[in-house]
């Protein structure tokens, strides 16, 4: 099955129609397509994210062929979106997202705040890939363990003592730091 049109020749738009209706089926089916993208992203910031830089790259795309199947297009789009989300947030785990500081806080909670952020970072830093992987999935995107298996190609077991090995990794971490400070 092809996806792009090729029962007749015509000149090469310029003017940029093919990718205008490409996006504008994208946007018809974008309930449909946010779900699917839903399944492997927990965060509504980063589904809206993943959708609109998908839509951007719709825009951007020169092509003189209109696509059969805008909905596959999209899917397809989609997976790829998520994949390349997926290996930029692996490209930088040592960034968690910042827990807004109430400004009634002192500076002492203040400073001890950043300082379990910056062990937090550390910690996750220092741990085996795979570790990480099964822990920030987990516990920043909210997938279960059987989608990190299926995802990481590990068994559901393998992902529970990846991720109890990270918590462990956390405590002790915390601990040593609580027996230095004293």
């Amino acid at each position: 099955m092809h996806l792009l049109s090729s029962t007749k020749k015509e000149p090469p738009v310029i003017d940029g129609t093919h990718s205008q209706n490409l996006a504008q089926a994208l946007l018809k089916h974008q309930t449909v397509l946010k779900q699917f993208i839903r399944r492997s992203v927990s965060q509504e910031s980063d589904v809206e994210d993943i959708y609109q830089k998908m839509l951007l790259k719709v825009l951007k795309r020169r092509s003189d062929s209109d696509i059969q199947n805008p909905l596959s297009y999209g899917f397809k789009m989609a997976e790829n979106s998520i994949a390349e989300y997926i290996r930029e947030s692996q490209r930088h785990p040592d960034e968690l997202a910042v827990e807004p500081i109430c400004e009634k806080s002192n500076l002492e909670e203040q400073l001890h705040y950043h300082q379990r952020l910056n062990l937090y970072q550390q910690v996750l830093t220092d741990m085996p890939a795979l570790r990480r992987e099964a822990f920030v999935r987990r516990k920043f995107h909210g997938q279960s363990r059987t989608e990190i298996a299926d995802a990481m190609t590990l068994s559901e077991e393998a992902v529970k003592k990846h991720i109890t090995r990270a918590m462990d990794d956390l405590k002790c971490a915390v601990q040593r730091q609580l027996h230095e400070g004293h």
